[in-house]
């Protein structure tokens, strides 16, 4: 599969935030994901790691959002969303690994951290065939809301 990742821009996230379709990006007809109003507020940061809208590349529409941020030293945590009509085409997958690559250029990371609902086994395949490994089954909250989540990691080797 054949995605780009693009830096969510002002506008995008503007439009996300209003609740309104964003004006300068062409995008799937269920967009935006469920978790898009919450990446668009991460704009501002301005983070080199993020977010990230997620292309298609074969209508070349956006079809989700990715992102990471530092949640402790060495350690970088990733979230992910696509909308349903694009699950189980591989893009998740192929947005992580893209992802995971912006990630591993930065010499001060030594891990990679993804968490994944317990409700959604896809999310778990999409982590685990980006190379991540389970850790252990965890409690996270999100939006104010506590949930029961897989923590995964990607160990970057010693640099």
């Amino acid at each position: 599969m054949d995605v780009r990742l693009e830096r969510m821009t002002m506008a995008t996230a503007t439009a996300l935030l209003q609740g309104t379709r964003p004006p300068d990006i062409a995008v799937a007809d269920d967009y935006p994901s469920e978790f898009s109003r919450g990446v668009a507020e991460q704009v501002a940061s301005g983070s080199d790691l993020g977010p990230y809208v997620i292309v298609d590349a074969t209508d070349a529409v956006v079809v989700g959002e990715i992102g990471g941020a530092f949640t402790g030293p060495g350690t970088v945590e990733i979230g992910y969303a696509v909308v349903r009509s694009r699950w189980r085409r591989g893009i998740a997958t192929a947005a992580v690994r893209r992802l995971t690559d912006i990630v591993r250029a930065r010499p001060e990371v030594e891990r990679i951290v993804a968490h994944t609902p317990l409700d959604r086994p896809e999310s778990a395949r999409v982590v685990e065939k980006a190379g991540f490994a389970f850790v252990r089954e965890i409690e996270d909250v999100h939006e104010g809301t506590t949930l029961r989540v897989n923590e995964w990691e990607l160990r970057l080797a010693a640099r």
